[in-house]
């Protein structure tokens, strides 16, 4: 694995116990999107890290590259300033690429499983040219943004959650790192290799996410995976930590717990 400059990434911990867990959030949000699970985790089994990207909450105004490799290098060094050996691993949305980058460069085989959450596959997230241009109308526009939960959503929530989100998504985002994670996840592609590691993998999608991200797709690009299951959460969309909170910490805990 490259070498990337080592930064003081920001992070939150939540929890005591044994078990140990890092989440990465989504291109839409930072490591507050977590906050409504937070009740309901099991803080005295699992202790939590929850991380910021470059780019993005309290990592705002640390620069990088911004592609998967070096989310995993400051991933791991994280890992390592922690004194983690072993830690299991969630992934949300453009995260979902990053862990899996993360479970193809963990020659030391420290990620014990990895949760994704209406992940983006190791083949990139396709999309046309009209389409790579909304997401990216969306960087430093809130209303715009708020179009966009909207559609991730199939516009069930209310006007006023979108808003919010919408509102922190600007405040908390850095336009270089936004528009750099775009390409990285339309356009990074390592499916063919995924195939030879032998890692647990939890693949959760969204009843009422976006088409491509709905679980008919999520099962044919996850398919030669070799340790893989799937979960459907009804009645959510994109985002089940803010519209399923104690059911999607419920699912996680429940699979992690497992050995």
């Amino acid at each position: 694995m490259k070498n990337y400059d080592r930064v003081s990434i920001g992070y939150k911990v939540v929890g005591r116990g044994e078990k140990k867990v890092i989440a990465l959030h989504s291109w839409m949000d930072d490591a507050e999107s977590w906050n409504l699970m937070i009740p309901f985790l099991d803080i005295e089994k699992f202790t939590y890290v929850f991380m910021d990207l470059r780019g993005y909450g309290s990592s705002k105004q640390i620069k990088g590259i911004y592609n998967s490799d070096e989310v995993v290098s400051d991933l791991f060094n994280l890992a390592d300033d922690l004194k983690w050996n072993n830690f299991y691993l969630i992934g949300h949305s453009m995260s979902g690429l990053i862990a899996q980058k993360a479970a193809l460069l963990d020659i030391n085989n420290r990620i014990l499983k990895i949760a994704l959450v209406t992940p983006v596959s190791a083949g990139g997230f396709e999309a046309d040219e009209s389409t790579i241009n909304f997401f990216k109308s969306i960087v430093q526009n809130e209303e715009v943004a708020t179009i966009a939960y909207g559609v991730f959503t199939s516009n069930r929530l209310s006007d006023f959650w979108k808003r919010i989100r919408a509102k922190r998504h600007i405040e908390i985002t850095h336009d270089e790192a936004q528009l750099a994670y775009i390409d990285m996840w339309t356009k990074e592609s390592f499916l063919e290799k995924m195939t030879d590691i032998k890692k647990h993998f939890l693949v959760l999608s969204g009843q009422y996410d976006f088409q491509q991200f709905r679980s008919e797709q999520q099962t044919m690009v996850f398919k030669d995976f070799q340790m893989v299951e799937h979960i459907t959460l009804e009645n959510s969309g994109h985002f089940p930590m803010q519209e399923c909170p104690v059911y999607l910490t419920s699912v996680i805990e429940n699979y992690f717990a497992l050995s």
